[in-house]
């Protein structure tokens, strides 16, 4: 899948899994997790077609996502998220890394989601890699509540500010 549909798809489950902690910051938090993936087309395999086919290998493979997102949880947790439960950021994180994955195996290229076994990808063929029957209606919600979120963080900044003078009268 293209680059936005997952960051599209990161951005939402990191929002449904926040709940009422959902903040800007968490969307594009999710939006980098749902990308994070595909950051193995960096990585040179040697030739052009051996960088096609190695894609979607191992940084795609469901048991290198998995312990992976346990422990960028616990760091998170340990050094920026201190507040959140630590069941609530490790199942955001997984599932907003996981999407990735599994979104590509829709596609007709599939990812190899059981790396390192000797399966073949798992390819189901049931949408294209760049659709916007599929992105779009995913991407207007998601916008709507960054959106949202940045002016209610901002109001609510505002009604703080202002609490101390209408208390005192001023």
């Amino acid at each position: 899948m293209d680059s936005i549909s997952q960051a599209a798809l990161g951005a939402a489950v990191a929002g449904l899994v926040a709940g009422k902690r959902c903040t800007p910051t968490v969307l594009l938090a999710g939006a980098a997790l749902g990308t994070l993936p595909d950051l193995d087309v960096l990585l040179d395999y040697g030739d052009p077609i051996s960088n096609m086919i190695k894609h979607r290998g191992f940084s795609h493979s469901l048991f290198v996502l998995i312990p992976f997102a346990v422990a960028l949880s616990l760091v998170w947790k340990r050094f920026v998220a201190t507040s959140w439960p630590l069941w609530q950021l490790m199942t955001l994180i997984t599932l907003a890394l996981t999407t990735h994955p599994i979104l590509d195996s829709f596609t007709t290229y599939g990812t190899q989601l059981f790396w390192p076994l000797a399966v073949p990808p798992v390819s189901i063929s049931s949408i294209f890699i760049i659709d916007p029957l599929y992105t779009v209606p995913l991407l207007v919600p998601v916008l709507a509540a960054f959106i949202w979120r940045s002016k209610q963080r901002s109001c609510a900044a505002s009604v703080l500010r202002c609490l101390p003078s209408i208390c005192v009268g001023r």
